[in-house]
C-alpha cells in the first residue's frame, strides 16, 4: 500500500483527498496480479445487492453479491464477471437444490478445482463433489459421495463420470 504522509497530504490541498487515498491504496489480489480499483461499489443491481471492488464501473476485484432469488456470492470479480476463487450459495429454489459452491471460476463458470456440496435433497442423490470443473460441469480427475454411501473416484467429461472406481459401503 502506498502510504500518504501529512506534507503530501499538504501538496494535495484543493484535491478530493478521499478520492486520491482511494485511487492509491485499493487493490485486489486476483490470479496473482494486483487488480487497481477505481472505487468501491455499494450498488442495487438487477442481479442483487453488490459491495466491493469497481473499475471502469463494473465489479472487479474482491466483492460480494446477494442475488435477488436468494443466492448469495462472495469472492473475486474480474470484469464484471465471478473470476478467480469464490464461494457461492445457490439460491434455495435451484432445479437442482440447494448447493454450495467452494472453488475456482472463470468467465462467471465454474471451473478449476473446486467443492460442490448439496445441503439437502436434490434429484441426483449426491452428498458432494470434490474434484476439477469445466463451463459449470465435472471435468477431469473427482470425487463424489451419493447420499445412500456410494462413492466414485475418477475421470469426468462434461458432467458425466466416464472411468473410475465405484465404492458400495455394505
Amino acid at each position: 500500500y502506498t502510504e500518504l504522509t501529512i506534507e503530501a497530504l499538504k501538496k494535495m490541498r484543493g484535491h478530493n483527498v478521499c478520492q486520491y487515498i482511494f485511487m492509491c491504496t485499493l487493490f485486489s489480489l486476483g490470479d496473482s496480479q494486483i487488480l487497481p480499483l477505481d472505487r468501491s461499489c455499494d450498488a442495487q443491481t438487477r442481479l442483487g445487492s453488490y459491495i466491493g471492488g469497481c473499475f471502469d464501473g463494473v465489479f472487479h476485484g474482491f466483492g460480494n453479491l446477494s442475488f435477488t432469488d436468494g443466492g448469495f456470492y462472495s469472492g473475486e470479480w474480474r470484469n464484471g464477471l465471478r473470476n478467480g476463487k469464490g464461494t457461492m450459495e445457490f439460491s434455495p429454489n435451484n432445479r437442482e437444490g440447494r448447493k454450495m459452491y467452494n472453488g475456482g471460476w472463470k468467465k462467471d463458470l465454474i471451473s478449476g478445482y473446486g467443492k460442490m456440496e448439496w445441503m439437502d435433497t436434490n434429484p441426483y442423490n449426491v452428498k458432494e463433489y470434490v474434484g476439477y470443473f469445466e463451463n459449470n460441469a465435472e471435468h477431469g480427475y473427482g470425487s463424489t459421495v451419493w447420499l445412500n454411501g456410494v462413492t466414485f473416484d475418477g475421470e469426468w467429461e462434461n458432467g458425466h463420470a466416464v472411468s473410475g472406481t465405484r465404492c458400495e459401503t455394505l
